[in-house]
């Protein structure tokens, strides 16, 4: 039976569970507190500042290819000879991944090794490629890793995370503070990493524009055995960083990556706003398309046109190989299919009014088994420039820049639009010994013109590559490396006037013990994000860096991820907004099931 209480009762029990739950909460908040305190207490007092040596990099791995030695460039991969890799699978070769151009390139090869321009080709250099990543010993002492001293962070960044190596103690406090000012932050932690608080951030995003500001960490020991000494504190020396008063572009449109490389990889690509941690898709791979080279004909990125390479995957299929285009002002898209013998047309760019797409036309790739994951071969044993004129809906090859005796690629347009740098080497070379020199050809309507080399960017016994005009016409930069194009350990990035004119210098941002690679620009020209796997060698992760008006860069600072991920990012592309294509729009207009959109083959002169 239900009873009835009194209102002034239940009023009475009311009060009393209020008061209880008050009493509960101040004593938890009070022990809370009591804690904080003695938690704050172990990092009172006097403190040993860690001044660690920079320490001296590991010896390289070795690897014994003596099994390898008696077999040729040729002999290797014939069907009689003995197969060095054991038992092949029988959908995929070990020692060619992608075979598209394996006839090709070797007999390339061969002809330039009856002509005495190349040597003859061991067996043992399709394995291996130094790697020039260096690993460092484990510190003896408390000392910041990251970020790095000076760092210099776009204003529009999202907070960042601090981390450190410290081999002996458990706990710790970080401080954060404001240079000339009261202003400073704390924190106590167990783990070697820390975030920063969004308000925290947000202020300093503010006042660290026009003052340095500064992070030290403390380490103690709160962990002690039974009978030991109590725990000294020792400290790290200060890391200074600042705000750029330049905004970066808000969005990073990227591609994800699992090394090494193969023809069955299957790519998706994303944007990320680098103001949060959102991550949205861009164009999914489905675990059936493999998607290269997306390219944008404006740095708005809400309009333009969008350029982009896509292979079909699904096993079985013939991998039919087409151009994706997207409209991003009249909302459509197509798949287009060039008037040349081979489709493979990668690294693209767009002219600056967006009529024409310069590429690389009958291209192959092929790529090598990598031993270790940092560094990987791609040969190519044939490329030209070519020129897709939408509106027209035609394409030809840039006269002066598609001779069957060298590799053309990665072209890019000056920011006026009058003409190309590209890249060119002589075909026939392995991959290891392929260098490329940077040439400048004109534009002239279509009808090219003679090729020049770029001072400082040729023949320097180096590979150079991946060329890219910042947007306000100052600057050219590009990549160095000791040869190839692709996965290059030894990348660097280099800037040089974009008149030509004048030496390169190499950027401040790069490491020595690690690839620094595919790059972008912003819309104001006074950032660059770029690939780097200085984090571990494999991997990479994109990177930032602050452009000044000499052309310096800033120490590099890392795009926030909350997890790492097991997977690589390259081909960062800078845009001020989101693109203006929802995904599922996209991957219609470029399925393998749509009408294929046929390119006339044409010619430049204009009516």
């Amino acid at each position: 039976m239900r009873q009835i209480y009194p209102a002034f009762l239940n009023k009475r029990v009311a009060l009393a569970l209020a008061g209880l739950l008050i009493a509960f909460l101040g004593t938890t908040s009070y022990l809370e507190k009591d804690e904080q305190r003695e938690l704050e207490a172990l990092f009172a007092g006097p403190y040993e500042l860690a001044d660690p040596k920079e320490p001296p990099y590991l010896s390289p791995p070795t690897y014994s290819l003596h099994a390898y030695a008696t077999y040729d460039s040729i002999s290797f991969f014939a069907a009689q000879a003995e197969d060095p890799f054991g038992q092949e699978s029988a959908s995929i070769q070990p020692d060619w991944i992608d075979g598209a151009g394996r006839g090709l390139l070797e007999a390339s090869m061969q002809k330039a090794q009856r002509a005495g321009t190349v040597e003859r080709t061991s067996a043992t250099r399709y394995l291996y490629l130094p790697s020039v990543y260096r690993e460092t010993p484990p510190p003896s002492l408390l000392q910041i890793s990251y970020p790095p001293n000076n760092a210099v962070f776009p204003a529009n960044l999202c907070a960042p995370r601090v981390d450190w190596e410290d081999p002996v103690n458990d706990l710790w406090q970080v401080t954060v503070g404001l240079s000339d000012t009261a202003l400073q932050w704390t924190a106590i932690v167990d783990e070697r990493s820390w975030w920063f608080p969004a308000s925290v951030w947000d202020t300093l995003s503010r006042e660290a524009v026009k003052k340095q500001a500064w992070i030290q960490i403390k380490g103690t020991r709160r962990s002690l055995e039974e009978g030991s000494s109590p725990p000294g504190i020792q400290a790290s020396q200060k890391i200074y960083f600042r705000i750029s008063a330049w905004e970066a572009d808000n969005v990073i449109v990227y591609r994800t990556v699992v090394p090494p490389f193969n023809m069955r990889k299957t790519p998706s690509t994303y944007t990320r706003d680098i103001r949060s941690f959102e991550v949205r898709p861009f164009l999914l791979a489905r675990d059936n398309y493999c998607y290269n080279c997306h390219t944008f004909s404006s740095k708005a990125g809400t309009s333009g046109k969008l350029g982009i390479q896509v292979r079909y995957m699904s096993p079985g299929s013939e991998l039919p190989v087409y151009l994706g285009v997207y409209d991003i002002d009249e909302q459509r898209g197509w798949k287009a299919k060039l008037p040349f013998d081979i489709q493979m047309s990668t690294f693209m760019s767009w002219s600056p009014g967006g009529q024409f797409l310069a590429l690389s036309a009958n291209q192959l790739f092929v790529t090598f088994a990598p031993i270790v994951y940092e560094t990987q071969f791609a040969g190519q044993p044939t490329s030209d420039l070519a020129i897709y004129d939408v509106d027209r809906n035609i394409s030809y090859t840039l006269p002066g820049a598609a001779d069957p005796e060298k590799l053309e690629i990665l072209p890019r347009w000056s920011q006026d639009g009058q003409r190309l740098v590209y890249c060119s080497a002589p075909v026939g070379h392995h991959p290891a010994d392929l260098r490329y020199d940077l040439y400048e050809i004109p534009f002239n309507e279509g009808k090219g013109g003679v090729p020049r080399p770029v001072a400082g960017a040729s023949d320097n016994g180096n590979s150079n590559y991946y060329p890219r005009f910042s947007p306000d016409g100052r600057w050219m930069s590009f990549c160095q490396a000791d040869a190839g194009i692709l996965m290059k350990s030894s990348s660097d990035i280099y800037l040089l006037p974009a008149s030509l004119q004048g030496a390169p210098h190499r950027l401040e941002s790069n490491v020595e013990f690690a690839a620094d690679s595919w790059h972008s620009w912003s819309s104001n020209s006074h950032w660059l994000v770029f690939a780097s796997k200085r984090d571990d060698g494999i991997y990479a992760r994109l990177y930032m860096t602050q452009i000044d008006e000499d052309g310096h860069a800033s120490p590099a600072v890392r795009l926030p991820i909350r997890e790492d991920p097991l997977f690589s990012f390259n081909i960062p592309e800078f845009v001020a907004q989101r693109p203006r294509i929802a995904e599922r729009d996209l991957f219609e207009a470029v399925r393998v099931e749509n009408q294929i959109h046929l390119v006339n083959e044409g010619t430049p002169q204009y009516p």
